[in-house]
């Protein structure tokens, strides 16, 4: 994006509307699944799907996508995990129909996560152990509330995951084991920072999945 030229934020409640105003300012615009957005012939002036908004077929016209695409999201999972917290949410379009928290202890004292302590100092006393049998239980948890989701509505069309890199093959293996894998077509990374997860944690990052953003070069008159 050319940072010269303002960008204006819009929420995917109102992606139709913008769309169409977008279509009448560029009638050329074409879908750009690098940048994951509708531009024209001026790279400057682009309009930045919702990372919620389903994906336009690759090199398809504005117009086209507002004929033949759907606009709304699928159903949707979005996952927050950290060591001691996770926050999960099942989405209808943008209703949220299914959420859950959890908490448990498995931060020391200093700070450090009980599973990255393990790794670099080795196993230690009862407060460790304890620690640690929270975080095996916090990673079932968490597997086992979304494999019920699956099971009472079906897959969803995406997952959202936020959760360190390295703690994605201790969830990978909890018991029960999670109803997704990493490498699924449909797990999106959330590319942007994200709090200690809870359910207003959970709101607020979803809310800035459902964001896209609009630039337009000022006209001359």
């Amino acid at each position: 994006m050319d940072p010269t030229v303002p960008e204006r934020r819009f929420r995917i409640d109102d992606l139709a509307g913008e769309l169409d105003a977008f279509l009448a300012r560029v009638p050329d615009a074409r879908w750009d699944a690098t940048a994951r957005c509708f531009r024209g012939r001026d790279p400057a002036t682009a309009l930045r799907l919702p990372l919620l908004a389903p994906e336009p077929v690759p090199g398809s016209s504005l117009a086209e996508h507002l004929a033949h695409g759907d606009l709304a999201p699928g159903p949707h999972v979005l996952l927050l995990l950290r060591a001691g917290a996770s926050a999960v949410g099942w989405w209808d379009g943008l209703e949220l129909v299914r959420h859950k928290a959890f908490k448990r202890y498995v931060v020391r004292g200093t700070g450090k996560a009980q599973p990255t302590h393990l790794k670099t100092r080795g196993k230690s006393r009862y407060g460790s152990r304890l620690r640690l049998q929270n975080w095996e239980r916090q990673l079932g948890e968490t597997s086992e509330r979304l494999g019920e989701w699956w099971r009472e509505f079906g897959a969803p069309s995406r997952v959202f995951v936020a959760l360190p890199v390295r703690l994605r093959a201790e969830f990978a293996a909890a018991e029960p084991q999670p109803p997704f894998a990493f490498d699924d077509p449909e797990v999106v990374p959330v590319p942007f920072h994200v709090h200690q997860p809870d359910h207003a944690e959970l709101l607020r990052v979803h809310a800035l999945l459902g964001a896209g953003t609009v630039a337009l070069r000022e006209q001359a008159d």
